[in-house]
């Protein structure tokens, strides 16, 4: 497997200092298990896909240590220009907290030192990284691993590079501007998608390019309409990156457009702010602002509406809809 040695770290605050061994260590079989004792001083982290350190979580594993609660660590050990480098998969916060210098752990070189990291925390089986750590990790897997990307990870870390966002880890460096979200509304604008295909017989391909359009769609649409107001706001839309994806794509009658638009017809009847509960009538007062259009919103949220649940998403995507209604009127 391949070993990016400017991505192994030392973390010299925890006496990890990442520094290689020149003879392969030795390894016990134990049943099923591969163990080797390493040197604190000689394993070192992967910052490319290895969630942020939690001190806070490091200081309380210390102050409690007990070796009979703490489980075996995992570590890759890479072999690199006849050296050895072995590095944390699973349980970097144990290792720091550790205050034996030298350390029990289990050798997992069965498959890459990433995909080891992501399926020793899959949200399926351990309790789920923070949605950052998650979708930081699995962009560099895509990237290492020449994996697929059916869920349009570095299309939108893309699309907001190219739109003059810096997309980024807030864990790991200092949030600039709506970039520093785009974990989180990637998660939203994908939950929101899979919930309008989930009962399409689609085939993985055609589920990937729809993804892949709506949502870059919803992110451009939103940048258009909103770009002003964004500026350098860390955060911003909050239900409205699910109504408009939902608008995009249902398929029922008033609700949506079923994944058949022209983007610039949309952006123009949003921009456009002119709007009315049932899209019949066209209020005097047109939505300019991103709070305006949110105020909008509970007008729907607060009247019994066919077809309008209370959901604040739901509110959002009728509002698109009627607004898309009176524009092509």
């Amino acid at each position: 497997m391949e070993f990016y040695k400017n991505s192994h770290n030392a973390v010299p605050e925890y006496n990890l200092m990442a520094k290689p061994l020149s003879k392969a260590p030795k390894v016990k079989k134990v049943g099923i298990y591969n163990i080797v004792q390493i040197n604190k001083e000689n394993i070192g982290i992967d910052n490319g896909f290895q969630r942020a350190l939690n001190k806070k979580q490091i200081r309380n594993i210390h102050e409690n240590w007990d070796d009979d609660d703490c489980d075996l660590p995992n570590l890759y050990m890479h072999e690199y220009k006849g050296k050895y480098y072995p590095q944390i998969t699973d349980g970097q916060h144990r290792i720091c907290a550790s205050p034996h210098q030298v350390i029990d752990c289990r050798v997992v070189n069965t498959l890459a030192s990433i995909t080891r990291c992501l399926r020793a925390n899959d949200p399926k089986t351990k309790s789920q990284w923070e949605v950052n750590a998650r979708f930081w990790g699995h962009a560099e897997a895509i990237t290492r691993l020449n994996e697929s990307d059916p869920d349009n990870i570095h299309g939108i870390i893309k699309l907001f590079k190219k739109l003059g966002y810096n997309p980024l880890n807030p864990t790991k460096e200092k949030a600039l501007d709506l970039g520093s979200n785009v974990a989180a509304l990637h998660g939203q604008i994908l939950a929101a998608i899979n919930s309008m295909l989930k009962n399409r017989l689609l085939v993985p391909k055609e589920k990937a390019a729809i993804t892949k359009k709506v949502m870059e769609d919803t992110v451009n649409i939103i940048d258009y309409v909103f770009r002003d107001e964004i500026g350098d706001e860390k955060k911003f839309g909050m239900q409205m990156w699910s109504g408009l994806p939902q608008f995009l794509l249902d398929s029922i009658e008033d609700r949506g457009l079923g994944g058949s638009y022209d983007i610039d017809t949309v952006k123009n009847a949003i921009k456009n702010g002119v709007w009315g509960i049932g899209g019949n009538h066209p209020r005097k007062d047109k939505l300019n602002t991103w709070f305006e259009f949110e105020s909008a919103t509970v007008q729907y949220q607060s009247r019994d509406i066919k077809g309008v649940s209370k959901r604040k998403a739901n509110c959002w995507q009728r509002l698109f809809f009627d607004m898309y209604k009176l524009y092509n009127k």
